[in-house]
């Protein structure tokens, strides 16, 4: 479980419509990501990381958000995650 393999998991979302699809699939209609699903996601495409590492990814990189994740800023997604590590 790295961050450095969720990293890996959010550009092959970035490059791969049905993955980007299916993480949209992990984000409930109020919003909120369900963290839990995202991990299963990445561990079906043979990424390991935790929930954890997602929160941290979002909350420490300073690669520019993709337009699928400003979409998921605006939703309130992220800002959950930031949330939740507190």
């Amino acid at each position: 479980m790295t961050v450095e393999a969720m990293r890996a998991f959010r550009k092959l979302a970035g490059r791969d419509e049905a993955v980007e699809t299916a993480v949209r699939g992990a984000v409930g209609p109020d919003g909120n990501a369900d963290l839990a699903g995202v991990v299963k996601l990445g561990a079906e495409h043979g990424f390991q990381f935790s929930e954890a590492d997602v929160i941290s990814v979002f909350s420490n990189d300073n690669e520019e958000l993709s337009d699928f994740e400003l979409e998921l800023v605006s939703a309130g997604t992220l800002a959950v995650c930031k949330a939740d590590k507190v």
